[in-house]
């Protein structure tokens, strides 16, 4: 029995991936691929993903402008008090990359990423914007790549202190995959199951006993 419970102990280690190796990767870059539509309900009529917070416009406002660019569907959720409250989108199923446009980046936006893990806080500066003084005629796109064994399970947008508007559109992502184990880990949850098989085995060399 304690060879069993060794052997199980040995593969469900292997098998489950360490926090350690987990990480989102925040950088400059993305605006590739297939956009989600947006809108109140939230990415692709809110079957991607739900919105909860802040408010999808279709035009500029005295706190809030589109984000400068070609604007897919040509709506862009602005999370800020001045436009409501901040702005969270929860994903139906999970992320491995979310890449999005944002808009007229300033040192009051903060934003973070959810995962199944834990979460990261980004700002302007920790993900080295060119321009960083909330000027209206500039946008940048970013992306967050999760690492194996973590996945992105939700986003947040919001300003500190309290000042105008976070602006984001034209939302690009890619559903988590189950990760494939790398030939080390294979190897040692091979050795996993013949330590298992080996404990079936001489549990089944019982020995008879006679009572008389």
């Amino acid at each position: 029995m304690r060879l069993t419970k060794a052997a199980l102990a040995v593969s469900a280690v292997f098998l489950a991936p360490t926090a350690a190796n987990a990480a989102v990767i925040g950088s400059l870059g993305g605006g590739t691929g297939t956009f989600a539509t947006l809108s109140s309900a939230g990415l692709d009529g809110g079957t991607v993903a739900t919105l909860s917070g802040g408010t999808v416009y279709a035009s500029d406002r005295p706190f809030a402008d589109m984000p400068e660019g070609t604007i897919f569907g040509g709506t862009f959720l602005a999370a800020g008090p001045l436009a409501g409250q901040p702005a969270r989108l929860s994903f139906g199923s999970a992320l491995s990359y979310l890449s999005f446009l944002w808009g007229s980046p300033d040192t009051y936006n903060r934003l973070t990423v959810f995962t199944n893990q834990g979460s990261y806080d980004y700002t302007v500066d920790s993900l080295d914007f060119a321009v960083r003084n909330g000027n209206q005629a500039f946008s940048q796109y970013v992306q967050f790549a999760a690492s194996a064994g973590e996945a992105i399970t939700g986003i947040s947008f919001t300003n500190e202190p309290a000042r105008d508007a976070f602006e984001s559109a034209n939302f690009n992502y890619t559903l988590a995959t189950a990760a494939v184990p790398e030939p080390a880990t294979w190897a040692m949850m091979l050795l996993g199951f013949a330590m298992i098989g080996a404990a079936a085995r001489y549990r089944r060399r019982g020995v008879a006993v006679t009572y008389a």
